[in-house]
């Protein structure tokens, strides 16, 4: 996918990276929180940013640009609870509202008060609804291809949704099914690759990271995060790729309506997974919307061209 020789060189591994343990909300009538340990990988120095994936993801999908932003800062890239090497908790609900508690409570672990945020898909919805409930630890956000689940997304994600058929959807949740969603996310299949389709698959081979995907997607609920954002004066930056069949550019225009300070760039050649399919050109966009503290040379060889590769 267009991966330069660092990212390569990227290890998505329980044994790379480190572990934090975080207490979750208390849940019923349970009189203290669960514990999770959560898998992270950390590199760089400067000011922070921490990377969100989306569901049934992992921090896997930074691979092609984690290297190069450690150039610049110190760069966090997470596994949200339930996925990747992260702990599959019990008690966890997979709202909106715990994964930004999580975000926080990670965050206050590693002596984080503030951070820029990047977020994916439904990761960049949790991110916003991290920016509401905790708007001074926020700096600057960015979403990349925002929103939840939408109609044009395959009957397996809708599946996975609905209480009666979501156990045998979950189930079903083959390496072949990774395949098929990840070729409907770029704009060349050919891109993907068995390396990345295993890559992909292992973290959520389990049935308990099928279920946490399943209770996610199905505790999802777009209507409290964009309430919350009314009020939130903070600017979000949101990107889509032009040829993003899953969260189509157009939903640009219900963003508009819920963010009081958007800005919104249309990146082509470029499909749902624009980290991964378009790096490059999503470096030069964070490097002149974030500028590092101490900027290398290739900060300046990136954002020279940057009206060219955005419209």
């Amino acid at each position: 996918m267009g991966e330069s020789l660092r990212s390569q060189l990227f290890i998505n591994s329980e044994k790379v990276g480190d572990f934090v343990e975080v207490t979750l909300p208390v849940s019923g009538d349970d009189e203290e929180g669960e514990i999770a340990r959560i898998h992270y990988l950390e590199a760089g120095v400067g000011e922070p940013l921490l990377l969100i994936h989306s569901l049934g993801q992992s921090l896997y999908t930074w691979r092609n640009v984690f290297a190069e932003l450690s150039d610049n800062y110190r760069v966090i890239a997470v596994d949200l609870p339930g996925h990747g090497y992260s702990s599959r908790p019990d008690t966890f609900t997979y709202t909106a509202d715990a994964f930004a508690f999580v975000i926080d409570a990670f965050l206050e672990a590693l002596n984080i008060k503030s951070t820029h945020v990047v977020g994916f898909s439904i990761g960049a919805m949790y991110m916003l609804r991290f920016l509401s409930l905790y708007p001074g630890r926020a700096a600057n956000c960015v979403a990349i291809s925002p929103g939840g689940v939408t109609e044009y997304m395959p009957a397996l994600v809708h599946n996975m949704q609905k209480p009666f058929v979501a156990t045998f959807a979950r189930n079903l949740y083959t390496a072949g099914n990774v395949r098929k969603l990840l070729e409907e996310c770029v704009t060349d299949p050919e891109l993907i690759d068995d390396y990345v389709v295993k890559q992909y698959y292992e973290p959520i081979s389990d049935g308990l990271a099928r279920e946490a995907l399943m209770y996610a997607l199905r505790n999802y609920d777009q209507e409290s995060i964009a309430e919350g954002l009314l009020p939130v004066e903070h600017e979000v930056l949101v990107l889509w790729g032009k040829n993003d069949r899953w969260h189509p550019p157009s939903g640009s225009v219900y963003f508009q309506s819920i963010l009081r300070a958007g800005r919104y760039y249309l990146v082509r050649n470029a499909g749902h997974l624009l980290q991964e399919e378009a790096p490059v050109k999503l470096l030069e966009i964070l490097y002149s919307y974030i500028p590092p503290a101490v900027p290398s040379y290739d900060v300046y060889r990136y954002t020279q061209n940057l009206a060219d590769e955005t419209e």
